[in-house]
């Protein structure tokens, strides 16, 4: 089977690179988790040259958080000092400095051995801990964070045999490949936008699988596919999982658009805008609500982010 996509891999980055924020995307909730008085703090993090941060690629999701009464900030820097106020912290597409505008092969770590030991204290100990890696080469970036919680993540991209067509993925509970789980209920399906691919602890509760029409595609640069492109099957690996840990919890996750909502070529919508997409909103309330720690602070001690 041949995987000679180039043409259209080319206009996928191509899209990835023209990415917008959809800020005119309409949310609205009746019921927000927090009112007037309290709030919750999600830490998005900022300080590993991240794709998605709360300023940019994330401001959709951070909206999302406004509307149900979280309040959102930016960390820019894991401290203990950082942590210790937060309901829950996100961390997306993180990247090492030598792997900005270099998406070739070695894939540096992003997380120093500092930052992963005191992350994985800081859930051994109530903390909740969001962690999305996109394709290749996010995953190969956040894999040894990963690893510090039992999951590991592949860094390709994992695509469907011959696509020439724009994503999403649709899981579905009718095509078996989106389970039934603490933050699926009443959700029929999700949609995702090309990712990675994730191995989970036993322990962990898997949250939807790959089709098995899909492969990991593992290139030496990303975007770049040819007969050469390390191929390998899907069966034993996860779109995504959750997972008590110690005291805490933690959810891991192969693709970023659908957390968020964007735009790309002034029109395509890529993400939970996407009418392909309209259970996403509830699943990324839902994945929120399940991690939430139940730490809650006075909103007159912290303003809203816009």
């Amino acid at each position: 089977m041949k995987y000679l996509l180039l043409i259209f891999l080319a206009l996928n980055f191509k899209l990835y690179a023209q990415q917008q924020p959809d800020m005119d995307f309409p949310i609205s909730i009746e019921n927000p988790k927090y009112g007037v008085d309290k709030t919750a703090l999600i830490g998005i993090d900022a300080s590993h040259h991240n794709l998605h941060q709360l300023k940019t690629n994330f401001a959709p999701f951070a909206k999302l958080m406004c509307a149900d009464g979280y309040n959102p900030i930016s960390i820019e820097e894991i401290t203990k000092q950082s942590l210790d106020p937060l309901n829950i912290f996100v961390i997306s597409n993180a990247l090492h400095s030598t792997n900005v505008g270099n998406w070739s092969r070695p894939i540096a770590n992003a997380f120093s051995e500092n930052e992963i030991d005191m992350l994985e204290s800081w859930v051994e100990n109530g903390g909740s801990l969001l962690v999305i890696a996109d394709h290749m080469p996010f995953a190969g970036a956040a894999n040894e964070l990963a690893k510090k919680f039992g999951f590991s993540y592949e860094d390709g991209f994992v695509m469907k045999s011959g696509r020439s067509s724009w994503p999403p993925e649709t899981y579905s509970k009718k095509a078996a490949n989106l389970f039934e789980t603490p933050i699926t209920k009443g959700i029929d399906s999700i949609a995702a936008f090309t990712g990675s691919a994730l191995m989970a602890p036993s322990d962990a509760i898997v949250i939807a699988k790959f089709p098995t029409t899909h492969r990991l595609l593992i290139p030496d640069v990303a975007w770049q596919f040819d007969e050469s492109t390390v191929v390998k099957p899907t069966e034993k690996v996860v779109m995504g999982a959750i997972m008590k840990y110690g005291k805490g919890k933690v959810a891991f996750f192969t693709e970023a658009a659908m957390f968020t909502a964007q735009i790309v070529q002034d029109e395509i919508k890529v993400g939970f805008n996407s009418p392909t997409a309209p259970q996403n909103v509830q699943f990324v309330l839902n994945t929120l609500h399940w991690l939430d720690s139940g730490l809650i602070v006075d909103r007159t001690d912290y303003s809203v982010k816009d």
